[in-house]
């Protein structure tokens, strides 16, 4: 059975009736109404942010560690995490832009800004879906040339069974098979829902007049 609900209860990411959430856009006179799935409740994230923060503490030690967020899906990510990292840590952000093809293995290029002095620093990279590995593994070939000490890969969501490298990203908060689109909690679809609380899978888009 279908679950409508407000968008109140949206925003408080509450999943009381464990069915889909429908949602629509602003623009009535071309709505999508979509029917989104939620996969993790937004308790079960900050809950899983929590305990990360602190076992990156731990792991640590007495380093100075760089967290970056590659600029996307994983902006809420990082404002949640440093915040449950109790020692100080510095942040940035670094944009990388790719072929779709990407995620099939074949890598045609990315680019992204080399500002950041990364010689002798103790790096931990954020990403929002963790496909290929193809991406994380020309990132961490690159921060390494450039001399830095430690380059560890924290992912919001892992894909394993959709890997075309060897890379296992060394922290992951959730771990499924790919379903559909993720959407929430810093993941859009189309421009849209990364503002909800919880994430969830857009299972139909359906267009309104």
């Amino acid at each position: 059975e279908m679950c409508i609900r407000d968008r109140s209860d949206c925003q408080r990411g509450l999943q009381s009736c464990g069915e889909r959430v429908r949602l629509g856009g602003p623009d009535r006179s071309a709505l999508t109404i979509m029917d989104i799935r939620p996969l993790f409740d937004a308790d079960i994230i900050q809950e899983k942010v929590s305990k990360l923060g602190r076992r990156l503490g731990n792991d640590l030690g007495g380093a100075d560690p760089w967290v970056i967020s590659i600029v996307g899906g994983s902006v809420l990510f990082l404002a949640d995490l440093i915040r449950a990292i109790e020692q100080p840590v510095r942040f940035d952000f670094i944009q990388v832009q790719y072929s779709v093809s990407a995620y099939e293995g074949d890598l045609l290029e990315i680019h992204y800004p080399i500002s950041l002095n990364v010689e002798n620093q103790n790096l931990i990279i954020l990403k929002d879906v963790v496909v290929s590995g193809v991406i994380e593994n020309y990132l961490a070939s690159q921060f390494r040339e450039r001399g830095a000490r430690q380059v560890q890969f924290a992912g919001l969501i892992d894909i394993p069974d959709q890997r075309k490298t060897d890379f296992q990203p060394d922290y992951s908060l959730f771990k499924t098979e790919r379903q559909g689109t993720f959407v929430g909690y810093g993941l859009k679809h189309q421009g849209r829902f990364g503002n909800l609380p919880f994430i969830g899978i857009v299972e139909q888009d359906e267009n309104v007049d």
